[in-house]
């Protein structure tokens, strides 16, 4: 699982920026249910991001996302160029590094992989692991080369391009810790994007085929008010997609005759007609006619289940998580994350507030915003010392944060917006609204 997350010199991510999912201090609130006690160091079950537009939420998970494409997605050949996208409104941040690290807990040991790199190569690598309260450096890069006391590995380092990544080298040598690492990016790290409800990946749906699964998924929907009765995956045509990526390959290597599959699986959702009150007859709809609320709901349960199947232990990260959700069932949601019966980490990006009054503990909740300098900055609440010392259960999170209480707030000029909007419509408008 994750225990850190660090960024710097990413889109607004100016300075050094990191996510921790560790407990806080001698706090003790819901500790037996919003935390994993038991691991070393405890961890919490789910992290909620606040801000306004604008402030970073996404751009902090794009970050992340972006870590696991380079390490999971090698380049090709030695002219391709790295996906860097550094702050660009300083001097003396647009030419220089990214810089990406995580620090996660996988089977009772600590690695701390980090590494640096611009759109040519890479610059800094490292692989740390902590076992038994023990360090020890698995492999060094820097730009003098590698540095490991392991042969297999130093025996890979000619093969190394500048512009790949050494851990990538060296799990496809079946280097364990190497391997390890890479498996959480391939296998334990879930991104959903806030797009991720426009197509749902196959394994999602193969999870259907299971009747045990998809009857707990026809339940899960029914305890969530939702009128579908019954659950089909089928195999249609994938024309409209084909004729897509004969176009993006036709516009990358002129070649519009690479294989693509004829078809595709969908999901459909069956519903029960009436003639009044009588029951006469069942209607299906594929998903993606469903309103992106429940298109949404599948995708995050279906990616709980995917979890569930396969160890758990996974980190589920969801941008933009409220989205078309309604507000009681986005609550639900976050109290299955930080139940007693869950078993993976969640991070979530939202805008709504009212979630702040979900039973979190203050180590949950984080705020971002954005200077003048359009610098995004990250916190928690647990950071301010009145949250600390004065979390008294008749004042909401939510209402202090309202009050503006942390910070992290939209500050919106009403009269300036019907300014404008009346300096348009002189220019461009008579007194009925009619363009003139």
């Amino acid at each position: 699982m994750l225990i850190e997350f660090t960024v710097k010199n990413y889109a607004s991510f100016k300075d050094e920026t990191t996510l921790s999912s560790e407990t806080g201090s001698r706090l003790r609130k819901l500790k037996e249910t919003n935390t994993f006690s038991y691991k070393n160091p405890a961890l919490l079950k789910s992290l909620l991001l606040f801000g306004p537009n604008g402030s970073g939420k996404s751009q902090l998970i794009n970050a992340l996302s972006t870590m696991e494409n380079l390490v999971t997605r090698p380049t090709r050949t030695v002219t391709d160029k790295l996906p860097y996208h550094p702050f660009l409104f300083s001097k003396d941040s647009k030419h220089a590094d990214t810089v990406f690290k995580v620090k996660i807990e996988l089977h009772n040991k600590i690695y701390e992989y980090s590494f640096s790199y611009n759109q040519d190569k890479i610059n800094y690598e490292s692989l740390i692991l902590t076992e038994n309260n023990k360090k020890r450096t698995i492999f060094y890069r820097n730009e003098s080369g590698v540095r490991t006391s392991n042969k297999l590995l130093e025996e890979s380092v000619p093969k190394l391009r500048d512009n790949s990544l050494f851990l990538y080298l060296a799990q496809s040598e079946n280097h364990p810790e190497s391997s390890e690492v890479y498996k959480w990016f391939a296998q334990d790290l879930i991104l959903l994007g806030n797009g991720y409800s426009l197509m749902i990946p196959d394994e999602y749906l193969e999870l259907m085929n299971n009747e045990y699964l998809k009857k707990e998924m026809i339940s899960f929907l029914s305890f969530a008010d939702f009128n579908i009765s019954d659950i089909k995956v089928r195999e249609t045509p994938n024309s409209f997609y084909e004729q897509i990526f004969k176009r993006i390959s036709e516009s990358l290597s002129g070649d519009s005759n690479i294989a693509f599959p004829k078809t595709r699986k969908e999901l459909y959702t069956i519903h029960k007609t009436y003639n009044g009150d009588e029951l006469v007859d069942y209607g299906e709809l594929p998903l993606s006619r469903e309103s992106v609320g429940t298109q949404r709901l599948f995708y995050i349960v279906l990616a709980m289940m995917l979890a569930q199947t396969n160890g758990n232990q996974k980190t589920i990260v969801i941008d933009e998580f409220d989205d078309s959700l309604h507000v009681e069932l986005a609550s639900a949601l976050v109290k299955i994350f930080n139940s007693k019966e869950n078993l993976n980490q969640f991070i979530l990006t939202t805008h709504d507030v009212q979630l702040l009054d979900s039973d979190l503990r203050i180590d949950q909740i984080y705020l971002l915003d954005k200077n003048f300098r359009g610098i995004s900055n990250l916190k928690s609440i647990f950071d301010f010392e009145d949250a600390r010392n004065k979390g008294r259960r008749d004042i909401s999170f939510a209402k202090r944060y309202l009050q503006g209480k942390f910070g992290a707030i939209p500050v919106i000029d009403v009269e300036g917006l019907l300014d404008v909007l009346q300096m348009i419509h002189e220019k461009y408008g008579d007194e009925d609204g009619k363009k003139k």
